[in-house]
């Protein structure tokens, strides 16, 4: 058990990767904050299941952000582990060239929630002398796919935030990190896809190495494997099935 002990933050963590997440940390014996941005039973209920903390907060809102901070660190003690994978619900998929300023800022305020998570909680590394950060990003902020230029650019400029800081902070002993997946599914969920992206899945597989999508459990398994190691940090690790991405 890699994580005894130390309390961890998982925002996004009724995503289908943030559930994951959260439960191989408990898994790994950490005590863990099951983030969730609205009143949300099926948090409680994670929380529960893990013997966590269910804790609500806009990550726009800093305040409320700190509020919950408080919370965990009342509860667990410092935040020593950060996995952020939350993001804006995406409404509207367009072309860039049609995309409304309100629709870019919608989904900007993803990488200014990653920011505001890491001016929050990194004070608390510093002083701890140690922290791990994981940033749960996608392909699509490099390989494109149509429709998605404003997610995906809210995506590379989180990234951009989280290998900065990698670098800012590794001196005092601070990692950070992204995991980029591509296409995932859920074994669990019933997924009824458009046509749109029942092709692109076509399309996707037929470039992968491996046989099939990734489920949100492997995703974690790369999100768990960055956060123990102690001397990576700045680095993007493509959760794509061997999807060339460059």
């Amino acid at each position: 058990m890699r994580f005894v002990g130390q309390a961890a933050f998982v925002a996004g963590a009724t995503g289908p990767v943030g559930r994951a997440v959260v439960r191989a940390l408990a898994a790994e014996g950490a005590r863990v904050a099951v983030h969730h941005r609205h009143d949300d039973v099926g948090a409680k209920e994670l929380a529960a299941a893990v013997d966590g903390l269910a804790v609500g907060a806009d990550l726009g809102d800093e305040s409320a952000l700190d509020a919950a901070a408080r919370t965990v660190e009342d509860a667990f003690g410092p935040v020593r582990l950060l996995v952020n994978a939350a993001h804006p619900r995406r409404d509207v998929h367009a072309a860039v060239a049609d995309t409304s300023p309100d629709d870019l800022l919608a989904q900007f305020a993803g990488a200014v929630g990653h920011a505001n998570l890491l001016r929050r909680l990194v004070p608390g590394m510093r002083a701890a002398g140690a922290g791990r950060i994981v940033y749960v990003a996608g392909a699509l902020m490099t390989r494109p796919a149509a429709g998605n230029g404003s997610y995906g650019a809210a995506k590379a400029a989180a990234t951009v935030l989280t290998r900065y800081t990698a670098l800012e902070e590794g001196r005092r002993g601070i990692t950070a990190n992204v995991v980029a997946p591509g296409r995932i599914v859920d074994p669990q969920a019933d997924e009824e896809l458009t046509p749109e992206r029942a092709e692109l899945s076509r399309t996707l597989l037929e470039r992968m190495a491996l046989p099939a999508f990734p489920s949100p459990t492997q995703v974690a398994d790369a999100v768990l494997g960055l956060l123990a190691a102690p001397y990576v940090t700045g680095q993007t690790l493509w959760v794509t099935g061997g999807e060339p991405i460059a």
